[in-house]
């Protein structure tokens, strides 16, 4: 397996142990000193450890939250991923103000990731289709006509 595939096959297996809250494979696939460069990142604590609360905030906010990888491919060090989440606002979104109100999201967002060496990630850029979210929780307006 060349670096490319292997950093796909770490990109992948990282989705999977999200959706699984397996903690051990995402300490396993990112890096010590992991940063991930993403709207949010500020509001949890640094490295792996921001990682995993972030998952498990989302998951405190959709407790049914699924993610897929839809597209990905790489070159280099690096990996680009098209994911789509979907789940059901059970727990509220507290750091935007909205509650509980059992609606529906289903969005997708588009990362990039840098792999070291040994393939696992030391860094990700990722842009989430947030405005789409708030429509879907309620909390925002569809620009007219659409």
């Amino acid at each position: 397996m060349d670096d490319v595939a292997r950093n796909i096959a770490v990109v992948e297996r990282l989705e999977r142990a999200y959706n699984a809250r397996d903690t051990d494979t995402i300490r396993a696939n990112l890096a010590a000193d992991f940063v991930p460069h993403t709207a949010g990142s500020e509001m949890v604590p640094p490295g792996v450890e921001g990682a995993i609360a972030a998952n498990e905030g989302s998951f405190a906010s959709y407790p049914d939250k699924r993610t897929e990888i839809l597209e990905i491919f790489g070159a280099g060090d690096r990996v680009v991923s098209h994911v789509r989440m979907t789940g059901t606002n059970e727990g509220g979104l507290p750091w935007a103000g909205i509650p509980a109100n059992g609606k529906a999201i289903d969005i997708d967002w588009i990362q990039i990731s840098r792999h070291a060496d040994d393939g696992t990630i030391v860094e990700t850029w990722a842009q989430m289709d947030v405005a789409k979210m708030m429509m879907q929780l309620g909390a925002g307006q569809a620009p007219e006509g659409m």
